[in-house]
């Protein structure tokens, strides 16, 4: 499957989209194609399309420094790591804790859910940290977007949008 980097008005890297929301883009003249893909095409009836690798949005969009708050991005922030033994595991192992639990007023936010494997967050359950012999190995923070979508890119997609990324 075909992707491709979307940038703001500005040239800034916003999100990775899949190759039919770049041609719909494209062809509401939403956005511009800045790179094609040298080999990946699509035919229609009348024509042959090279599909898009980078394309640039016409309209300004706001760029939120601060990344949405969902399971998955946890995960990334933690490195797919359980934040008290180091266990690093994938998605279907992994549970998020809250730091302080919801039965003790803790709320659902960046800076009181952990990743926590399973044995762990049975473990600790309910209870404080300071009620448990366990502690946090980093503690947890607000992420900023950009940083989760770079921790996301395969290293395919980091070779392929290196230049709009990272400092080559």
């Amino acid at each position: 499957m075909q992707q491709t980097l979307l940038l703001d008005s500005r040239y800034y890297p916003i999100q990775i989209i899949d190759w039919k929301k770049a041609l719909t883009l494209f062809f509401t003249d939403r956005a511009e194609v800045v790179e094609e893909h040298e080999s990946a095409v699509v035919n229609s009836t009348h024509a042959t399309f090279k599909l898009p690798k980078v394309m640039r949005l016409h309209s300004h969009m706001k760029i939120l420094p601060k990344a949405k708050f969902n399971r998955k991005n946890v995960f990334y922030r933690d490195k797919f790591t359980c934040q008290y033994c180091g266990h690093l595991g994938k998605e279907k192992d992994l549970t998020l804790d809250h730091i302080m639990p919801r039965s003790r007023g803790g709320t659902t936010s960046w800076l009181n859910i952990v990743t926590a494997c399973e044995p762990c967050n049975i473990k600790k359950a309910d209870k404080l940290l300071e009620h448990t012999s366990m502690h946090l190995l980093k503690e947890p923070y607000e992420p900023l977007w950009m940083s989760l979508l770079t921790q996301r890119l395969t290293m395919q997609q980091k070779d392929l949008w290196s230049h709009w990324f990272f400092n080559s």
